[in-house]
């Protein structure tokens, strides 16, 4: 598992979520035609079988990034990514 390469991931979905969560506060939404589906990658670079992933899990990942303020700072978001991850790692 290559951390650092996973928090870039989540650090890239947290900005795209920014986007989407800002967009949708005014009104504009997507009806999710630009899901990036990042979360399916981190899946599989922390190794974890689809078909074992928990609904807790999923919840966090989830919960989180449509949480995400719509102003942080790079350091914030780096530090939200690595807080996500090491939440998942004991999940």
């Amino acid at each position: 598992m290559n951390r650092d390469i996973i928090i870039k991931l989540i650090e890239q979905d947290i900005k795209h979520n920014q986007l989407l969560n800002g967009l949708n506060k005014i009104g504009l939404t997507d009806n999710e035609r630009y899901t990036l589906d990042i979360v399916w990658i981190v899946v599989d670079m922390m190794g974890i079988e689809k078909t074992k992933l928990s609904e807790r899990w999923l919840d966090l990942y989830h919960s989180t990034m449509l949480n995400i303020p719509n102003k942080l700072t790079p350091k914030e978001g780096s530090d939200i990514a690595t807080f996500l991850l090491n939440n998942l790692l004991i999940l």
